[in-house]
């Protein structure tokens, strides 16, 4: 009996939660982070700190925001001080009473999840924190979706060093896609924000093959991934900046490989994941556009749906999302207006916009979609 050669060496740093060594393409990111918190490592009792770091889908916030949290705890006992990270999920924890009782386990303490106010919880959190001399970093991941639910909870969070002021207990890293969440709260609220800000672009395909490189290097056995494996991967990723989605693909990948006794990962394997993982498109993005907006994505959708051609023109689109609105007794938005929702949903990566070529008398905006169908977003706008 024969054995083939396995063609994974260690797996684990393919997976979503991997925290891995080297930030290729966010070392600037990564030193602005650090610095931001610099002062909270020295001098965690005397010194709080909140942080806004946005980007899209796949740029990297998740996994730069794990590593600080490795960072800075060492950092922080290298000066002799405590710091504590936690990270939490707002669409999973969607309270600021749940994420406090969270961060009352992750230091050991038991507290009933029923019958405590808000206050009470928060004051037993910093009794707690003082008492064991530890500063706690929360990362509020998906922070948008927090605000959008509690619009209040913002000002709480930016005023927490003002209910610790005797001793500096807490800071904050707010993670969110864009910052439009900041949109939604009051101005005593606004003025609270440091506007610390770190932004992450998307990836560019070249980024992103440095990315998938150093990550087979480590998950694979040495000359099981065909380098133009890697290329496509890194390419068919690059159409959305994501990173996720190319390190999903490879992985994917590889493991059609090994169920067909390949000897390597070839760019066919790749081929073969791409058509079982369509890049995801989340139903929460449409959560903060407003009504105009999700009427314009729905004109899209049925414009399209009834064409043969991958884009629509700008012209077809407004006269659809008009005749939309007439039946839903919404007054429409004049020309100017629909051409700024449709910027700013191609900024957001819902649609695709660009400009016409051959073909075309004169210059005009052709709109389309690629991570969803038009039938599939059709549906979803139903269900939203």
């Amino acid at each position: 009996m024969s054995f083939r050669h396995p063609l994974f060496r260690n797996e684990s740093v393919l997976v979503p939660e991997h925290v891995p060594a080297s930030t290729p393409h966010r070392g600037v990111q990564m030193r602005a982070l650090e610095a931001y918190f610099q002062g909270v490592a020295e001098r965690s009792q005397s010194v709080s700190q909140t942080v806004l770091l946005h980007g899209p889908v796949g740029s990297g916030k998740t996994m730069l925001t794990k590593k600080l949290g490795v960072v800075l705890e060492k950092k922080a006992a290298s000066y002799g001080n405590r710091v504590k990270f936690l990270h939490v999920n707002c669409r999973i924890d969607r309270s600021l009473v749940a994420i406090l009782n969270k961060g009352l386990r992750a230091l050991g303490h038991s507290y009933p999840t029923r019958g405590l106010s808000f206050e009470e919880l928060l004051q037993a959190l910093l009794d707690e924190l003082k008492r064991d001399r530890v500063h706690l970093l929360v990362a509020f991941d998906e922070a948008d979706s927090l605000v959008e639910s509690d619009p209040p909870s913002l000002y709480t969070i930016t005023r927490l060093r003002e209910v610790a002021s005797d001793e500096q207990v807490f800071s904050s890293l707010l993670i969110s896609k864009t910052l439009d969440y900041v949109k939604m709260v009051d101005l005593s609220t606004l003025s609270s924000l440091s506007w610390n800000t770190v932004s992450l672009d998307p990836y560019s395909a070249e980024q992103l093959y440095d990315i998938l490189l150093s990550r087979s290097q480590q998950a694979f056995c040495e000359g099981c991934v065909d380098d133009g494996a890697l290329q496509m991967a890194a390419e068919l990723a690059s159409i959305y900046g994501d990173a996720r989605y190319a390190i999903e693909l490879i992985y994917r990948a590889g493991k059609l490989a090994e169920v067909a006794e390949a000897d390597k990962v070839a760019p066919e394997h790749v081929r073969r994941a791409k058509s079982d993982l369509p890049p995801e498109f989340r139903k929460e993005e449409l959560v903060y556009l407003d009504k105009h907006q999700r009427v314009m994505l729905k004109a899209i959708s049925r414009v399209l749906k009834k064409s043969d051609s991958a884009f629509a023109t700008i012209g077809e689109v407004e006269k659809n999302y008009n005749a939309l609105c007439e039946s839903l007794g919404l007054a429409p938005n004049h020309h100017t207006q629909v051409w700024n929702d449709v910027n700013e949903l191609a900024r957001k990566g819902i649609i695709e916009a660009q400009l016409s070529g051959k073909g075309f008398r004169g210059r005009t905006t052709m709109i389309g979609l690629s991570r969803v169908s038009a039938g599939q977003l059709d549906e979803v706008l139903q269900e939203a």
